[in-house]
This record gives C-alpha cells, structure tokens and sequence, in this order.
C-alpha cells in the first residue's frame, strides 16, 4: 500500500502540484482510506517528500545501475568519452520510456520553484551524477575553465531530459504521433552522435 501511495502521489502532485493535490483523492485513487497517508507518511508534506525521494532514488540507481567503470587520472580520452556516452545514454533511454512522464511532470514543478525538503533530495541524489559527468568532462578537455565545464555538463544532459521534457515538440517536428522503436534507436544514435562532437571539439 505505501508504494501504491507514493506512486499515485507522484502523479497527483506532478499534475497539480503540493497545494493543487488533494489528500482525499490521491487516497481514492489508491484505493485505500486517507488514515493510511497519515500511518505511512506523518501528513500531505510527508508523502510529498517520499514520493521525490523515490523519484531520485530510482533515478540514482538507473543510472548506476549496473556500474559503469569510472576512468582513472590516466585513463584515455576514448574511456572517459565512452562513460560520458553511456551515462546521457541511459538517462535518454529513461526519457523515452513511458515511465518517466509522471517523474518528468513531478520534477519539473520542483525544478522552477523547489521546496527546501526536496532541494535538499535533489543535491544528495543529484550532484554525484553531475560531479561525476562534470569531473570526466573536465579531465577530458582541460582547455575549458571550471564554468565551461560544468555549462558543458548542464546543456549536454539536458539534450537527453529534452527528450522528456519537450515531448512535444519532440511529436511535431518529428511529424509523428507515437515514437516507435526505430525512432528512439535514432534520436539515440543522433545524441551520441552530438554529444562525441561536442566532447572532442576545439
């Protein structure tokens, strides 16, 4: 039942935000009294916190999970190009999945104007991924200063969020009204694509 909750919270308070949710209805929707919020959850803030902290926990092993092998100091610029490639790969690959629309509706609200608790989730879950992207970044091309390198970490992984959150801009200059298989394969390959020329450019 806590799952249950939670997963129904994810997408009440996506749509509508903490105010705009409603206790009674994420309950009804749950199939479950509204008793059972208070048991799990302490009240409407505490189920709010539970449901971001299992968005960025299953973000968080997504993208660990299996481990990816991390390039040492000396590794070469080939290894730490290939783990910055896996990395977007998999967060592009969770983009396209129908699964990530009610965490992408949940985290955008949090993204424009985020509450202390889940900030506070975000920079525990977050900033070791991004450290990560941004170190290997870094260490890849140490012509570019600490700012550069972190805009650089910023704006190619948002081209994998971009999937998600432009979804549908994504439908209209795609000239498509579903995204099959072979569509995600390209866009992909595509962002692989960019995101080599961008690693290895001057």
């Amino acid at each position: 039942m806590r799952e249950r909750l939670i997963e129904t919270a994810i997408e009440k308070f996506g749509k509508h935000g903490l105010d705009g949710a409603s206790t009674r209805d994420i309950a009804a929707a749950s199939g479950t009294a509204m008793s059972s919020i208070t048991y799990h959850f302490g009240s409407k803030e505490g189920l709010y916190k539970a449901a971001a902290e299992h968005i960025f926990s299953h973000l968080q092993i997504m993208m660990a999970d299996p481990p990816l092998p991390i390039p040492g100091e000396n590794a070469s610029d080939e290894d730490r190009i290939e783990l910055i490639c896996a990395m977007l790969g998999r967060a592009a690959t969770f983009m396209l999945h129908d699964g990530s629309a009610a965490f992408a509706l949940f985290i955008s609200r949090e993204q424009q104007a985020p509450s202390p608790a889940v900030l506070e989730i975000m920079r525990s879950h977050m900033k070791k991924t991004m450290s990560q992207l941004a170190r290997q970044i870094g260490l890849l091309r140490p012509d570019l200063d600490e700012t550069e390198v972190r805009a650089t970490a910023l704006f190619i992984f948002g081209m994998a969020v971009t999937l998600r959150h432009s979804r549908t801009a994504l439908h209209l200059l795609m000239e498509v009204d579903t995204i099959d298989d072979a569509l995600k394969e390209r866009l992909l390959a595509r962002l692989d694509r960019i995101v080599r020329t961008v690693l290895v450019a001057a």
